[in-house]
């Protein structure tokens, strides 16, 4: 495929699920609210297998056919795009998780429709699922439809580290890789760090790879999930650096007896339930990522949560990061704790 041609079919992909693509030295940048993807574009057109090895540095890469197998030599997602007609297909929103399509709603396509255009513009996907309802029960999993494929488990790729995941089963969305990054981007040599709720550890696993912790802890509930936590330590070589435990936080917590100088809190249905224990857990000058809803901009309401429970702190930042619905926001506001003992 001409290398013109591979660089607008990627546009395509992203400005139809609605990201603003602009080129870039090295290629492509997409962004939609406070998503952000850097993307490189190689064609065999203009590039040999060794060239792409040695040129990647983003972590999202889009290849055409003749150099596929530069996906399973490089620890980064890598796309395969195949020639195809100039049939345009419309396509749902949707989001990849490994070699998974997610699609949150359907609109005005049939299902048909989605799954054909899905296939068509991204070729390396085996499985395609619906959701039919938002997340619900104690550990936030969606119900879904399969419109493709059988297998619900699969390997994600998120800024060179590899994560096991099943969405069926446990809560994870790739949507959020820019807001994690951000957070791990701010971890200082030599830190403790805690993630609650810690999911599979997208959090936990992307601290101990890109940053310099002196150890990072990670609880997770949900029992699946936690089994996947404890592969993907694994998966990324990371025993020893990662401590991943299964359990309630309230109970895991304070068992360990240690203060840490960073704690993470991606779970904004019901973080505000577990602040103190954050407080307690803190270091001095800890900072802590506390992610809520935020309802009609009310910032003032999430302060004033803060104020309840933390008596001195500042406010570092307050970022929005999803949205619920028009009214709701997923935001994080990042606190830093004082005269913690």
């Amino acid at each position: 495929m001409k290398q013109t041609q591979l660089e607008e079919r990627v546009r395509q992909i992203f400005e139809q699920q609605g990201f603003e693509v602009e080129k870039t030295g090295f290629g492509y940048k997409a962004e939609k609210e406070r998503q952000s993807f850097e993307i490189q574009v190689f064609s065999s057109e203009k590039h040999s297998e060794k060239q792409v090895m040695e040129s990647v540095e983003k972590d999202l890469v889009f290849v055409d056919e003749p150099l596929s197998a530069v996906k399973d030599q490089l620890n980064v997602d890598v796309s395969v795009l195949e020639e195809r007609n100039d049939e345009e297909y419309d396509l749902p929103s949707f989001e990849i998780i490994g070699d998974i399509a997610v699609i949150n709603e359907l609109v005005d396509l049939s299902r048909e429709e989605a799954v054909e255009g899905i296939l068509n513009s991204n070729p390396n996907v085996e499985t395609i699922l619906l959701k039919t309802d938002s997340l619900s029960g104690e550990f936030r999993v969606g119900d879904y439809e399969k419109l493709y494929g059988e297998e619900t488990e699969t390997v994600h790729k998120e800024f060179g580290c590899r994560l096991k995941v099943d969405p069926t089963k446990v809560y994870f969305s790739e949507r959020f890789s820019t807001e994690r990054k951000r957070v791990i981007d701010q971890i200082e040599d030599g830190e403790k760090v805690l993630v609650m709720f810690a999911g599979v550890g997208p959090f936990a696993i992307l601290a101990a790879k890109h940053a310099n912790p002196e150890k990072v802890v990670a609880v997770e509930k949900n029992p699946i999930a936690a089994e996947y936590l404890e592969e993907n330590i694994e998966l990324n070589s990371l025993e020893g650096l990662v401590e991943g435990y299964e359990g309630d936080v309230e109970e895991i917590v304070p068992e360990l007896g240690e203060k840490f100088d960073r704690i993470i809190m991606p779970l904004p249905g019901m973080a505000d339930k577990f602040l103190s224990l954050a407080v307690d857990s803190a270091a001095e000058n800890a900072v802590v990522h506390y992610y809520r809803f935020l309802e009609e901009g009310n910032w003032e309401s999430l302060d004033q949560e803060i104020e309840a429970l933390a008596e001195e702190f500042d406010v570092l930042d307050r970022t929005v990061c999803g949205e619920r619905s028009p009214s709701s926001q997923r935001v994080c506001v990042d606190i830093m704790l004082r005269n913690q003992v």
